[in-house]
């Protein structure tokens, strides 16, 4: 497995609102934070590029590290974030996750 942080000075666009997320969704099994044990959401951010397209990423976080009011449209910086990449089963998976997301306030 490897983890590579990403620099959380970066503002990221929220593109939709949090999801939970499922170790087993066919049996209703939340993910949870291994720390914690809190529940997991996904959500999708947008990682603007001067000069480039745009990256959008499906960022895990803790639901309880979630502004209560995030929105769609509105800024935040992600706390902790991380790249994730494996193998298991000889399929490659990536992730991307972070340990909170904070709102920015418009200037």
């Amino acid at each position: 497995m490897l983890v590579l942080p990403i620099d959380g000075s970066q503002t990221l666009l929220v593109l939709a609102v949090p999801a939970p997320q499922f170790k087993d969704k066919a049996n209703g099994v939340a993910a949870t934070d291994r720390v914690t044990g809190a529940p997991l959401v996904e959500v999708p951010l947008a990682l603007t590029v001067e000069g480039g397209q745009p990256q959008v990423l499906r960022v895990s976080v803790p639901q309880p590290s979630v502004p209560k009011d995030l929105a769609v449209g509105q800024m935040v910086k992600a706390s902790g974030l991380t790249f994730v990449t494996g193998e298991k089963n000889g399929r490659t998976w990536q992730i991307f996750r972070a340990s909170a997301l904070t709102a920015v306030k418009a200037a």
